[in-house]
């Protein structure tokens, strides 16, 4: 792994939020059984797969790197799609996630809000590769923050859902990030009138969380956004490492 690589993902998210995430309610992230995935959670049409050399920019050209050629077409979407997959020590990868991250980076680095329904999808492929695979990566944040960005009440739905992919999320994310559609007051009455299968846990757990204004939601989400940017402004400036010396 290169030195740029290994600093990329050893940048965990905190809280800024000023409280802990506390346990994960009834009904959240399952613990692992051991083998690779939680239970149940592969989608059911999921291939297994070898994980392939190249990544989309590659079989495409240096315009997939581009948000305008996203969003150009939507079928490109499937391109970024989460594949169930397993690397050569047997561990649950996802086929396409090396091309997610780079358009990911490529999106945090673009100034303004990306396509809402891309932002959208990419953080429902982001929480399928949680749910999959081990670990965490700061990819599900970035994804997280590009949908939030856009303050939209009915989003705090696919935020929850990524918090609780597994016992990572649920302790990587900021759970200040399903605030995003106005702070505590404004998200909580929109959680309260929306009858959704998940209200009362998502309820609960709302309120727990520090309270934050739209300001101060507007503030956290515009320090996050720094936060990534900075990081990966900085590896332009970390040498690859010569494994050969």
């Amino acid at each position: 792994m290169s030195d740029a690589s290994a600093a990329r993902d050893a940048c965990r998210p905190r809280d800024s939020g000023g409280s802990s995430p506390g346990s994960p309610p009834a009904g959240g992230p399952a613990r692992s059984d051991g083998t690779g995935r939680r239970p149940g959670s592969a989608h059911p049409a999921a291939r297994e797969t070898a994980v392939p050399d190249g990544t989309a920019a590659r079989r495409h050209g240096s315009a997939a790197l581009e948000p305008a050629w996203w969003t150009a077409d939507p079928e490109r979407w499937d391109l970024l799609r989460f594949e169930a997959a397993h690397d050569a020590s047997g561990l649950p990868v996802d086929r396409w996630w090396q091309d997610r991250r780079d358009v990911l980076d490529t999106l945090i680095l673009t100034p303004g809000p990306v396509d809402h329904d891309f932002a959208r999808f990419l953080l429902d492929q982001e929480t399928r590769f949680h749910r999959h695979s081990w670990g965490f990566s700061h990819t599900i944040e970035v994804a997280a923050l590009l949908l939030a960005e856009h303050r939209r009440p009915d989003d705090v739905w696919h935020l929850w859902r990524a918090v609780l992919a597994g016992f990572d999320t649920w302790y990587g994310l900021p759970h200040r990030l399903l605030l995003a559609a106005g702070g505590t007051t404004r998200t909580i009455a929109y959680v309260r009138g929306s009858g959704h299968e998940q209200q009362d846990n998502l309820l609960g757990h709302l309120e727990k969380l520090a309270v934050a204004t739209d300001d101060d939601v507007t503030a956290f989400l515009a320090e996050r956004r720094r936060h990534h940017t900075g990081i990966l402004r900085g590896l332009d400036d970390v040498p690859e490492r010569d494994d050969e010396r």
